[in-house]
């Protein structure tokens, strides 16, 4: 049964009793990963809440890779569509077409949610199950073009990687050896591994560029292997307490290394022309600390942290 206007805005009372406009999910969110052999994939995330008339209902979003082959362009809503819940065992729902499309997060909880009413009793600890069947998306066939493309629940979802833009922007500006004088920063992750970036700024055509690397540092788990380039995004480059850049993803990723001077790098256009100044001027790497992983099951609750420098 889907979900009623009135009931939509009994779910979730303020501090007066008024309904509040959105349903926010909790830091009890439930994760189900789905991956294409191509590339990319999809995450639903999703918990229960309890209604005011003593029922349970599921609220929840979904995202998908922001780079997907062509060939599964589409695909992900046609499959979320075809999911289906579980709690005790016992299917409760199924097409989870319903939730809406947010954009990839490292933590899906305070995400805007949809909520639908199920037809089960409220009771404090249960935990959804999400089940997303495997799909066949295409088939190569002979003397054909097309590859064999599948997608099953596997891998980390929406930040399964994809199609990488990196090795186009090396072709395009080229590759230089970082100095003795690079400013090396790392960050570490809670369940263990973690991420180093190695930068200096560089005089290139008269412009100031950023110049770097960054490397996976191990041991790392299956939910922190994808996330490098995504911790980047979110970092900054810092020159004498002056933002240079707000967004480090675009760096070339190379093996881990105790000593990156001779490293071959890639370089970011500041769009700021090169003065003596920078020279003279220190680098900062600014890497960010917050949850990057968060999933609550059956078995209990796991919460990922990245602390950055």
């Amino acid at each position: 049964m889907r979900l009623s206007l009135s009931l939509a805005f009994a779910l979730i009372l303020g501090p007066f009793g008024m309904a509040e406009a959105q349903t926010l999910l909790s830091e009890r969110v439930t994760l189900a990963h789905g991956s294409f052999t191509s590339g990319g994939g999809l995450t639903i995330a999703a918990e229960l809440r309890p209604t005011t008339t003593g029922g349970t209902a599921l609220c929840g979003v979904w995202a998908e890779s922001a780079s997907q082959s062509s060939y599964t362009v589409g695909e992900a809503r046609r499959i979320v569509k075809l999911a289906s819940v579980s709690v005790d065992g016992r299917r409760v729902t199924q097409d989870l077409g319903f939730l809406p499309e947010v954009a990839p997060q490292l933590d899906y909880a305070g995400q805007p949610a949809r909520c639908r009413a199920l037809d089960l009793p409220w009771r404090e600890g249960r935990v959804p199950e999400i089940f997303v069947p495997r799909q066949q998306i295409s088939s190569a066939k002979g003397g054909g073009s097309d590859p064999t493309i599948s997608f099953r629940q596997t891998g980390t979802g929406a930040m399964e990687p994809a199609l990488d833009v990196v090795p186009l922007l090396v072709r395009n500006i080229g590759l230089v050896s970082l100095s003795r004088a690079a400013r090396v920063s790392e960050g570490r992750y809670s369940s263990g591994g973690g991420l180093r970036v190695a930068a200096e700024v560089v005089q290139i055509n008269g412009r100031a560029h950023l110049c770097g690397v960054w490397s996976d540092l191990p041991p790392q788990v299956e939910m922190t292997e994808p996330l490098g380039r995504e911790i980047l995004r979110r970092s900054r480059a810092e020159r004498d307490g002056q933002v240079l850049f707000t967004d480090l993803s675009g760096l070339r990723r190379v093996r881990a290394r105790t000593d990156y001077t001779g490293a071959q790098a890639n370089c970011l256009d500041s769009g700021r022309l090169w003065t003596p100044a920078d020279a003279r001027a220190t680098l900062t790497l600014r890497l960010p600390t917050e949850t990057v992983y968060r999933n609550t099951a059956p078995t209990g609750r796991q919460v990922i942290r990245f602390f950055g420098s």
